[in-house]
């Protein structure tokens, strides 16, 4: 988790009648949930809802809550199930990363958040010699 935070601080809340309409096959859904995508982001707000499990004949699958900017309760938001970015970081090799966010996101992949690179971020070119 990182100290700095670099995603949405929208919110999401369900009323208790609301978690009883889910399904019971993923992990359970807490009552608020944030928006994941890219602080300043364009477009609805998103958050993963739920983890389903797979069946002999659906895949696991994921469900998501979106909802537009200052309508985090009631209509229009919705709940459904909605693909995987298909972007990877690191293609290949042990460390690859896949988007944890939905197709067609708006702002950064989720691998790529962090915290904001400034000049006081790198080193300076002196202590750098110390490496070589």
């Amino acid at each position: 988790m990182s100290v700095y935070q670099v995603s949405c601080p929208a919110r999401v809340f369900f009323l208790r009648e609301e978690l009883t309409l889910l399904p019971e096959d993923g992990f359970g859904v807490e009552s608020a949930l944030w928006c994941v995508l890219e602080r300043d982001h364009a477009g609805l707000h998103h958050t993963l809802t739920q983890c389903l499990r797979g069946t002999d004949s659906l895949p696991p699958r994921n469900l998501w809550t979106r909802w537009p900017a200052g309508r985090s309760h009631g209509p229009p938001r919705e709940t459904l199930v909605l693909p995987s970015c298909d972007e990877r970081f690191l293609e290949g090799t042990t460390q690859e990363e896949r988007c944890s966010l939905p197709d067609g996101h708006e702002g950064r992949h989720s691998y790529e958040f962090g915290p904001p690179i400034t000049k006081d971020d790198v080193l300076p070119e002196w202590m750098l010699r110390f490496f070589e």
